[in-house]
């Protein structure tokens, strides 16, 4: 895909994780970021949600922006902390995004037909 998240997509998925529109400390990392996880939503529900347009944009609905909102969240904060030793500090933490948000994308899966042998 070739989708371009622009300004007003950012500051979507900040509004979302409850961001304001003003701090841009992670905005190059959400600019990356987007692409790929829509990838991943993408190949997850088999639906390309009417493709991409040739500004680069894509229309999206309500639940995959929260999922790619809460997604990037995870990613950044310390939501998913795994495991803290105190000892000369280590910290580990799991970025994996969890099955609760898979929910937002079930109404949007498409079948996937394959050929049996």
């Amino acid at each position: 895909m070739d989708y371009k998240p622009s300004e007003k997509d950012i500051d979507e998925i900040k509004s979302i994780n409850g961001i304001s529109a003003e701090v841009t400390k992670h905005d190059d990392y959400y600019r990356t970021m987007l692409p790929m996880l829509l990838e991943v939503v993408v190949g997850h529900t088999n639906n390309t949600f009417g493709g991409v347009y040739p500004d680069g944009s894509i229309n999206l609905p309500g639940p995959v922006k929260i999922y790619l909102a809460k997604a990037l969240e995870r990613s950044l904060m310390t939501t998913g902390l795994k495991s803290r030793s105190m000892g000369s500090v280590s910290y580990s933490y799991d970025t994996s995004v969890p099955k609760e948000l898979e929910g937002f994308l079930a109404p949007y899966k498409k079948v996937r037909f394959r050929a049996s042998r």
